[in-house]
């Protein structure tokens, strides 16, 4: 799967991208410290939701395990969809970028 991403916005907690799966595109939210799933509401946009985009979110809990959690996200996604990635803490927010193809300079 060929993944390619850019910031396009800061949002709390964490960032906004546009990915490029396969030529495809979806948005993809990667948040850290927020593990509960409710918070989902808060961080993307009603007018998204509105829009009728499917919102596909799991917990990254760590970089041992990240590949798959994402991975497992990304396999069910249609273009148009939102990914949100819940991340634990910093180093599985950086890996969630990494793999996201939005790698950060630490």
């Amino acid at each position: 799967m060929e993944i390619v991403s850019r910031q396009v916005a800061d949002v709390a907690g964490g960032v906004e991208l546009h990915t490029t799966l396969d030529g495809e595109s979806i948005s993809a939210y990667v948040v850290v410290g927020v593990t509960d799933l409710n918070a989902i509401a808060d961080i993307v946009p009603r007018a998204k939701v509105e829009a009728g985009a499917d919102i596909h979110a799991t917990n990254v809990d760590d970089v041992d395990n990240a590949q798959e959690q994402i991975d497992q996200v990304l396999e069910n996604m249609n273009p148009g969809d939102v990914a949100v990635f819940l991340c634990s803490g910093p180093d599985a927010f950086s890996a969630a970028l990494d793999l996201l193809g939005l790698p950060i300079d630490e």
